[in-house]
C-alpha cells in the first residue's frame, strides 16, 4: 500500500499565522483584484500570446484547480490572471510555506492573491465559497531537471485530494505549456551541491542539506544567457472536472485518496500532451505558410 508523504514532511505552522492569512485573504476585494489582473493581461498577451481552451470545463461552483509547475515557478505569473479571466472570478494560489515566514513577504503574497499551503486555510476558503489553485508538485516539480519538462512530479502527495474531498469540491486539471521552456540550465539542481558553486555556497553558510533539498533551485539560463525568460507562447487547457461530492463530510480512505490523485494526475498529463500537440501543430502550420511564401513564383 502506498503511503502519502504530506504529513511527514509538513512543518508545524503557528496557528496565529494561519488565522492572520485567512483573515487577510478573505478581506480582499475580489472585484478590485480582478480589475488589476485584467490590466496585467494586456502586457501578458504581448509577451506570451496565450491560447486558453477548455473554459467550458470550469464549474460555476468553488473549484480546486491543479496544475503542473514550471522552472522557477514562472507559470504563476501567467496562469493566475488567465485563470481569473477564464473562471470570471478571483482564484487564490496556494504556495510554499517558506514565503510566509517573513512578515513582509507574507503580506505581499496574500495581497497578490496567494495563500500559504495549509489545510485550515484551504478549508476556510472553500467554506467562504472561494476557489484555489494548487501545484501539488511544489518546489520539487518547479526545480526539476530540464529533461523532465512537462512531466508531472507529485511524488506520493494526496493532501490536495483530502482538501477537495472534505468539502466535496471538484478538481479541475490545468495543463500549462510554454513556461517550462523559458529557461535552460547552467547547472541542474541535482548537480548543485557537489559543484564549485555549491562548495562556495556551503563555505558561505548554506547547508548541504538545503542544496540537496526540493527547495534548492537549478541555475537557470534564460534569454541571451540572462535571468530574463525566453519568449515563448503559452498554452493552457482546463480538463474535465473530477467529482468528490460523495466524500463530503466523510473520512476518505487512503485507497480512495490515491485513486482520485491518480485520476487527477492522468487528467493533467492528458491536457499537457494536448497543449504540446497543439503547439507543434501551430509551429508546423507556420512553417508551411513561410515555405509557401518563399517558394511562391
Amino acid at each position: 500500500m502506498r503511503k502519502g508523504s504530506d504529513e511527514k514532511t509538513m512543518p508545524q505552522t503557528d496557528e496565529a499565522l494561519v488565522n492572520k492569512i485567512i483573515d487577510q485573504t478573505l478581506a480582499l476585494d475580489d472585484d478590485a483584484m480582478l480589475k488589476i489582473a485584467d490590466k496585467y493581461l494586456s502586457v501578458l498577451r504581448s509577451f506570451s500570446k496565450p491560447i486558453v481552451t477548455g473554459q467550458e470545463n470550469i464549474p460555476t461552483t468553488p473549484t480546486l484547480f491543479v496544475a503542473n509547475h514550471s522552472t522557477m515557478a514562472g507559470d504563476t505569473v501567467v496562469v493566475m490572471p488567465l485563470l481569473a479571466e477564464a473562471a470570471g472570478r478571483l482564484v487564490r494560489g496556494m504556495n510554499d510555506r517558506m514565503f510566509y515566514q517573513n512578515p513582509r513577504l507574507c503580506d505581499w503574497s496574500v495581497k497578490s492573491g496567494g495563500v500559504m499551503g495549509h489545510p485550515a486555510i484551504g478549508s476556510a476558503l472553500f467554506a467562504a465559497g472561494k476557489d484555489i489553485l494548487v501545484f501539488p508538485g511544489g518546489a520539487y516539480e518547479a526545480n526539476k531537471n530540464v529533461d523532465l519538462r512537462y512531466t508531472v512530479q507529485w511524488k506520493e502527495r494526496t493532501g490536495f485530494v483530502r482538501l477537495a474531498a472534505k468539502h466535496g469540491i471538484p478538481i479541475v486539471p490545468v495543463g500549462i505549456v510554454g513556461p517550462d521552456d523559458w529557461y535552460d540550465r547552467y547547472l541542474e539542481r541535482d548537480d548543485l551541491a557537489e559543484s564549485a558553486l555549491g562548495k562556495l555556497l556551503q563555505r558561505a553558510g548554506v547547508s548541504k542539506a538545503f542544496l540537496q533539498s526540493d527547495l534548492a533551485p537549478p541555475i537557470p539560463r534564460g534569454f541571451m544567457g540572462t535571468l530574463l525568460p525566453k519568449p515563448q507562447q503559452v498554452f493552457i487547457h482546463f480538463g474535465k472536472p473530477i467529482k468528490t461530492g460523495r466524500f463530503k463530510g466523510k473520512n476518505i480512505s487512503q485507497a480512495s485518496q490515491f485513486k482520485i490523485r491518480d485520476q487527477a494526475k492522468e487528467g493533467l498529463e492528458s491536457v499537457i500532451e494536448k497543449m504540446l500537440s497543439l503547439r507543434e501543430e501551430l509551429k508546423s502550420s507556420k512553417k508551411g505558410i513561410i515555405s509557401k511564401l518563399l517558394n511562391k513564383d
